[in-house]
């Protein structure tokens, strides 16, 4: 009868110490999130707001997602929004800093050029209109605005991003997590039986009743040790994935020039 009673009392032990350990390992944190991934959200927020002509919104989110990135080419996704919202000297600061940042542009003539005539709109909004006494003021001609068009860049699809490869991270999380629900209800068995032969029999349980309640015990002893191996292996591979190959091919952007209503276009796609 002492014997039955001490084996109750490790069964309890062992699975509180059970039930602590896989509710700490389903707490581990499983994402994080990086700055070029943040500035990729705050890139396709702009982009959704340039779609629906939102320019201050746009603006915004352009200069968010710059100040996280630092990637040159964003620039130009600032410039072509000043430009659409009537602001060719900000536009002017932005191109000039973009050949600031990227000297060895393929696209510098066009860049150039495209800086000639936003400094001429500049001079000609601040130039004072001319008066004439012997004539009335000719009609002013406002000049079309800058055409609406798609976002510059245009994120791939998420099969084409070239992320980090995190597939088996999540795999050893799912494993970890399903692990840990079952030490849970296991333990959760074991204790109900726990209190059942405590009520019932104690101290005199039969060896089949304390039989029963080990068995569930070291069921979820088990499944605690593999939420836990899980969980830890998962996030060690998440937060160790590495780009794949095309990730690294797509470090430098493609830029597509062109000429549009205010003159020389520039575009460029980055993939993030």
């Amino acid at each position: 009868m002492r014997r039955a009673a001490r084996q109750l009392g490790g069964c309890r032990a062992t699975l509180a110490i059970g039930l602590c350990t896989a509710l700490l390992g389903v707490l581990v944190p499983a994402s994080a999130q990086t700055d070029d991934e943040n500035a990729r959200i705050h890139f396709e927020s702009g982009a959704a707001y340039l779609k629906q002509s939102d320019n201050e919104n746009a603006l915004r989110e352009f200069q968010a997602a710059y100040s996280l990135s630092k990637r040159p080419a964003l620039l130009l996704n600032i410039a072509n929004v000043y430009e659409r919202m009537g602001k060719p000297k900000e536009a002017v600061d932005s191109l000039t800093k973009y050949l600031e940042e990227d000297p060895k542009t393929a696209d510098r003539l066009t860049v150039e050029t495209r800086i000639t005539n936003l400094k001429k709109r500049a001079e000609a909004q601040a130039a004072p209109p001319a008066a004439s006494a012997s004539a009335p003021p000719a009609a002013s001609v406002a000049l079309p605005p800058p055409t609406a068009s798609a976002p510059l860049f245009v994120p791939p699809p998420a099969a084409a991003k070239g992320s980090p490869k995190r597939t088996p991270a999540y795999i050893a999380l799912g494993v970890g997590g399903a692990a840990a629900i079952g030490a849970v209800i296991t333990g959760l068995v074991a204790n109900g039986k726990f209190k059942d032969a405590e009520k019932d029999c104690k101290p005199s349980c039969p060896d089949r009743t304390v039989d029963s309640i080990k068995s569930t015990a070291l069921v979820s002893d088990i499944l605690t040790g593999v939420a836990v191996v899980g969980v830890g292996v998962g996030a060690v591979l998440f937060f160790t994935a590495k780009p794949s190959e095309e990730a690294a091919a797509s470090t430098m952007p493609a830029l597509r020039a062109g000429v549009g209503p205010g003159g020389g276009k520039l575009e460029a796609t980055w993939h993030f």
